[in-house]
């Protein structure tokens, strides 16, 4: 049997996964990462602190290991870092795709017609351009290299050898042109991004280079490159035109297969790329968003409801109903398909006799509310649902889900299916696997969540839904 390795860099911790050529996971490894709020809408991370806690993950997966092949990289995406080309040091922190610094800028430029939010990387990419003077000074002196979390760790993992990323993580920073496979220009000069400062595109699956022993006691190629959603659906088997899958994650996100040519986007949706395999044409798909799903429940335990995710899960099993207390995770705003940064999270429904219980079921119920919105806007093929990420361990929300949806649901057999899509890409790369159909062999048979709730009551939910979300949409001044 191969070994493959997953190096999975996340909003809020780093994880490693050795894999079998099977889908089976020999060792896994976790650390976690902060995050720093200077100031209000600005979300902040530390490039080094990235760096050696992926380092650490690696290293104790890699323990007595032998048969490693390759490494897959997966990111958090619209992230962005800034590092000097000749020494290799970061030249500020890490602008988190949170980040919310370029509101006014992206205010702007929606009341001119263009269609952009502050995840866009390019919008960061400016500010640090008109505002960081360690970027601004590496940039006249054409030491300035900037890119997504997986260009830095690619970089670093290399020994700075490599400076790339794939289409997949380019198509998140507005500076990419999806028809051309290449950096839109226009694009770059709209925004005051030199072209030459950005990543190499390469494949999803390409080896740009190898680790060093000393690094990681062997010399292990660099094989894929993914962002988190990408690498989600690659490990999802989402390979044809129509599949979907929804990952719950400290947001959602919904992603459906639109073949080979992006497709006309829905309100607040977006056309990406999913990935570009070596020798074959890009494959696209569209993106909706719930922005606070998983951050909903960390905003729960924070409150004291419950000690973590699970615990929300136990409570929330503890009552047949959320009692008519319902919840709209707006506490971002609303992503698909309503694009209202405006919008506010709203509890309805309290009464004296609501209890933490209550709360935590309306809660769960509020985010596979939403997530049945994104499949109300990109209309899935199939009869089924696949859904993964960290969220998808509670059971009360997939069924939830499944109900409202009216459609089976499949939870992954592996959730952290972002760090599978990895590995699998990685071993595409150097011949693990010969095909995305043999990844889709390989992989576990899913829970099945199947629709209990009669059709009458799916609509009556899903219309009083709609009526609250016009009262969260609408929030009290003054």
């Amino acid at each position: 049997m191969s070994a493959l390795v997953a190096l999975d860099l996340g909003s809020t911790g780093v994880r490693a996964l050795l894999l079998d050529e099977s889908g089976e996971v020999r060792a896994r490894a976790y650390r976690p990462l902060g995050s720093a709020f200077p100031a209000p809408g600005r979300v902040e991370q530390d490039p080094a602190e990235m760096w050696e806690r992926s380092v650490e993950v690696l290293r104790e997966v890699l323990v007595g290991v032998d048969d490693a092949r390759a490494l897959g990289v997966v990111t958090q995406r619209a992230t962005v870092l800034a590092w000097d080309r000749s020494s290799g040091e970061p030249l500020a922190p890490a602008l988190s795709w949170q980040d919310q610094r370029s509101a006014e800028r992206v205010a702007g430029m929606r009341a001119a017609g263009i269609p952009i939010t502050t995840l866009a990387s390019a919008t960061k990419l400016e500010w640090w351009l008109q505002n960081e003077p360690a970027v601004q000074e590496a940039a006249r002196a054409g030491r300035l290299q900037v890119g997504t979390p997986d260009s830095w760790l690619s970089y670093r993992l290399t020994g700075g050898a490599a400076h790339v990323t794939d289409p997949g993580q380019a198509s998140c920073t507005a500076l990419f042109d999806p028809n051309a496979g290449a950096w839109a220009v226009p694009l770059c000069e709209l925004f005051g991004v030199p072209p030459e400062v950005l990543p190499q595109l390469v494949a999803s699956n390409a080896v740009i280079g190898e680790t060093s022993r000393k690094l990681l006691g062997c010399a292990l190629p660099v094989a894929a490159r993914a962002g988190d959603q990408q690498a989600a659906a690659f490990g999802q088997g989402v390979h044809q035109r129509g599949a979907a899958k929804l990952t719950l994650g400290t947001s959602a996100m919904l992603d459906v297969h639109t073949g080979e040519q992006p497709a006309v986007p829905p309100a607040a949706t977006f056309p990406l790329v999913l990935w570009q395999l070596e020798g074959r044409p890009p494959e696209f798909c569209l993106e909706a968003q719930v922005l606070t799903a998983g951050a909903a429940v960390d905003w729960l335990v924070s409150l004291g409801v419950a000690p973590d995710g699970a615990g929300v899960d136990r409570l929330a099993r503890e009552v047949e109903s959320s009692g008519g207390v319902q919840f709209v995770p707006a506490l971002q705003g609303l992503g698909t398909p309503y694009g209202d940064d405006e919008a506010r999270g709203l509890f309805s429904g309290l009464t004296r006799g609501t209890g933490r219980a209550h709360l935590a079921r309306a809660v769960l119920d509020g985010v596979a509310q939403r997530c049945v919105d994104l499949t109300d806007a990109l209309e899935p093929a199939g009869a089924e649902l696949h859904a993964d990420g960290g969220l998808a361990r509670s059971g009360a929300l997939l069924q939830t889900l499944a109900d409202l949806y009216g459609r089976d649901v499949l939870r992954a057999a592996e959730t952290e299916t972002t760090a599978l899509g990895a590995a699998q890409l990685a071993g595409l790369a150097v011949g693990v696997f010969e095909s995305p159909a043999a990844c889709r062999k390989s992989l576990a048979a899913p829970e099945r969540f199947r629709p209990a709730l009669p059709e009458a009551e799916r609509r009556e939910a899903r219309a009083r839904w709609a009526r609250l979300l016009e009262r969260a949409r609408r929030p009290l001044s003054g």
